[in-house]
Formats: C-alpha cells, structure tokens, sequence
C-alpha cells in the first residue's frame, strides 16, 4: 500500500473526530477519514491534546495519510466517547 502525496491526503475527508475517555479521563483521539483513494481509514492519536483544534486534527491526519501509519486498532475499554467538530465532517483536510 504506497503513502498518499501531501495533496492526496489534503484531498481526503474527515469523517468523525472522537475524544475517548478512560475513567472518566481523557486517553486519545479516534480519527476516522475518508481517504482520496476511496477507502476509509482510522487512527488512535495519544499524542494530541485533548483541546486540539479541528486545524491541529487535520494536520496531524495529513501526517498520518503522508507516514507509515494506515490503521491502529483502538485499546479496550472504551469507557466513554464525544464527537467532536461534527460540523466540519466532510471537509477536505486541505482546508483550515
């Protein structure tokens, strides 16, 4: 499976920005993307802050789609989630 160029993975979409949360602390971000490729891809982010805004997530999956990491499997338990930046699913991640 090739890396995505900087201006396919600008061209993918962000489909859902999650907070999950362990013991009522926040623990990472699931980021889910459609990528430009036609495939929807996942990422668990423990390096974000928990106050990232929606520019940081977009740069941080342009990374992700440019680097060698597709997929990683979220860790159980999932104690509680919220979905954040609802508003600006289906954006390209190109866009601040």
């Amino acid at each position: 499976m090739a890396h995505f160029t900087k201006a396919q993975a600008e061209t993918s979409k962000l489909e859902s920005a999650k907070k999950e949360f362990t013991d009522g602390n926040f623990a990472y971000w699931v980021l889910r993307v459609s990528g430009s490729d036609g495939q929807y891809k996942q990422f668990v982010d423990h390096n974000l802050a928990a106050d990232a805004s929606v520019i940081d997530i977009k740069s941080r999956l342009i990374g992700h789609l440019t680097g060698s990491e597709y997929y990683v499997k979220p860790t159980p338990p999932v104690i509680s989630g919220s979905v954040e930046f609802g508003g600006n699913v289906g954006e390209t991640l190109g866009t601040g």
